[in-house]
């Protein structure tokens, strides 16, 4: 016959029941302090992301860049700029005194923001037109002018338009006579660009100018107004900027 645990036994046997008891308890505490402690920290870590990306958008919306602050002018830029500068046919005109002379007139610069004259003054016609003593003397004459603004010159011919009215009192003047059958003034007389341009005092000062004359017969001049990354630059304003760097070389 078995016998009864006694009152040593019991107290034993209590003892283990509150050991593992104790024992639980600690692991299911640390349990819970580790998820706590990685909660937090992963929350803090979400908000600091958080508000830096916030903090990001804001000033990518808010800021202003100041065009001085990085050197750049407005109006012009740089890289290709950079790119005419250093091109050969501006090189070999870089210390031509004409040349000089004709990016820093203000009558130039003006004009050069023009589509209809950086049209034209890259037009093979007007390159060979304009060394014309004939022509410069047609360009200046207020009748010629005054005909070509009140016709459609560009949907017909010289000798067509002869036989309107306001042509009339030209019918008489050597020069318009002289170019009725040049094919280069045929050309230009019928080109939208010149009909607009002849309506520009500037443009009409600008041509007889003894700078732009000495520069059409210039063949890297000829070649860089041809220059398609020459023609968006002027039209972009940088004639003065391109006139300023000249002065530095």
């Amino acid at each position: 016959m078995q016998k009864a645990p006694g009152r040593k036994g019991a107290r034993i046997s209590q003892m283990n029941t509150v050991r593992r008891w104790r024992f639980t308890l600690l692991i299911g505490s640390g349990v819970l302090a580790a998820g706590a402690l990685i909660y937090f920290a992963s929350g803090r870590v979400n908000s600091e992301k958080t508000q830096g990306a916030i903090g990001k958008r804001d000033v990518y919306r808010d800021g202003k860049v100041d065009a001085a602050s990085v050197g750049a002018v407005p109006g012009t830029a740089p890289v290709a700029m950079q790119v005419i500068l250093e091109s050969k046919e501006f090189k070999a005109l870089a210390k031509n005194e004409a040349f000089q002379s004709l990016l820093s007139s203000q009558a130039f610069q003006q004009l050069a923001k023009d589509q209809a004259f950086v049209q034209l003054i890259s037009n093979a016609s007007f390159m060979q037109m304009a060394q014309s003593q004939a022509f410069l003397q047609l360009t200046k004459n207020n009748l010629f002018r005054g005909a070509l603004a009140a016709s459609q010159a560009q949907n017909s011919n010289i000798l067509e338009l002869t036989r309107q009215s306001q042509f009339s009192s030209l019918r008489q003047d050597s020069n318009f006579q002289a170019l009725t059958r040049n094919a280069a003034f045929n050309s230009l007389f019928r080109n939208q660009a010149f009909n607009q341009m002849m309506k520009n005092d500037a443009f009409v000062s600008l041509v007889s100018a003894n700078a732009f004359q000495s520069m059409l017969r210039v063949q890297a001049f000829q070649s860089l107004v041809s220059q398609s990354s020459f023609q968006n630059a002027l039209l972009s304003g940088s004639a003065a900027a391109m006139s300023a760097s000249l002065r530095v070389q």
